[in-house]
C-alpha cells in the first residue's frame, strides 16, 4: 500500500485540471442535499484541490479546507483565488485526528476521498465529535457495486493507485454511519459510464500501473467482470458513486 501523499503530490496539477472533479454531478447533488445556510461553519476533509470547499464557500460564511497533502492544498488555494473566493482557511492534517474543538462545525464533508481513509470508523467518530448538534455530514465517494462479492473492483483500484484503501458498498456506508451515531441517513447513487482510459486518469495506459490493471482485467471471467460492472468488449467501466447526507442528533 502506497503513501497517498506521494500519489497526490505528484498528480496535484492533474486533479486541479479535472473537469469531473470540478463539475461532477455528485458535487451538485451533495450541495443540494446539504441545504446550506449562510451562517453555517463548514469543514471539507481531504479537500484535495478544493472544489467542494469552494462550492460551499460561495454560500456560507466560512470554510476550512483540510487535507494531508500540501501540494493539493496549494492547488486549492490557487483555484479559490481564481474564483474570487477568499473565505477559506487551509489546514494540513489527517482526517482520523482532527485538531479542532468539539462541536465546532455545522457541516462536515468529504468528497471523492474516503476510499483512501485507513480508518473510516475513526474518521466518522472525529466528524461526529467536531460537529454541532443538528449538524450534517456529507460524503460523496466512489463505491463498490453491491454485486461485486469477490472484491475485484477494489483490487483493480489498488493496482491503479496503491494509496487506495477500500471503496465500501452503499449498504456498508449506511451501517458505518449509523454505528457512528448519525441519523436521518439519505443516499443517492450515480452510475457514470467511463472508458477505461478515462477511468485510468491520471495514470498513463502504458505505465507500470496501467499495464498491471489491464493484465488483471484480462485474467477475470465474464461473470466477474459483470459483477464489477465492466464491459470488456467496449472497455467501459460503470463507475458507481454515492452521495450520503446524515444528521447528528440534536437541535
Amino acid at each position: 500500500m502506497g503513501d497517498y501523499r506521494e500519489f497526490f503530490g505528484k498528480n496535484a496539477e492533474k486533479y486541479a485540471a479535472s473537469e469531473s472533479h470540478r463539475n461532477g454531478k455528485d458535487l451538485e447533488i451533495l450541495i443540494n442535499l446539504l441545504d446550506l445556510k449562510a451562517s453555517d461553519s463548514c469543514i471539507d476533509l481531504a479537500t484535495g484541490t478544493g472544489f467542494t470547499a469552494i462550492a460551499m464557500a460561495k454560500i456560507v460564511h466560512n470554510v476550512v479546507a483540510y487535507d494531508g497533502t500540501e501540494q493539493m492544498l496549494e492547488q486549492a488555494k490557487r483555484l479559490s483565488e481564481q474564483e474570487g473566493v477568499f473565505n477559506i482557511t487551509f489546514r494540513v492534517g489527517m482526517v482520523e485526528d482532527l485538531p479542532f474543538m468539539d462541536s465546532e462545525f455545522d457541516i462536515v464533508t468529504t468528497r471523492r476521498a474516503a476510499h483512501h481513509f485507513q480508518n473510516k470508523e475513526k474518521f466518522l467518530m472525529e466528524a461526529f465529535r467536531v460537529m454541532k448538534k443538528g449538524g450534517k455530514l456529507g460524503i460523496a465517494d466512489l463505491v463498490e457495486p453491491e454485486t461485486d462479492n469477490r472484491g475485484n473492483y477494489n483490487r483493480m483500484e489498488i493496482l491503479r493507485d496503491q494509496s487506495h484503501v477500500r471503496a465500501e458498498k452503499i449498504s456498508q456506508w449506511k451501517s458505518l454511519v449509523q454505528k457512528a451515531g448519525f441519523v436521518n441517513i439519505v443516499t443517492e447513487e450515480l452510475v457514470e459510464p467511463a472508458h477505461f482510459l478515462r477511468w485510468l486518469y491520471p495514470v498513463e495506459e502504458n505505465s507500470e500501473a496501467g499495464l498491471e490493471v489491464k493484465k488483471f482485467l484480462e485474467s477475470l471471467g465474464n461473470d466477474e467482470l459483470r459483477r464489477m460492472d465492466f464491459d470488456r468488449k467496449k472497455m467501459i467501466l460503470n463507475k458507481h458513486r454515492m452521495v450520503l447526507v446524515a444528521k447528528k442528533p440534536g437541535n
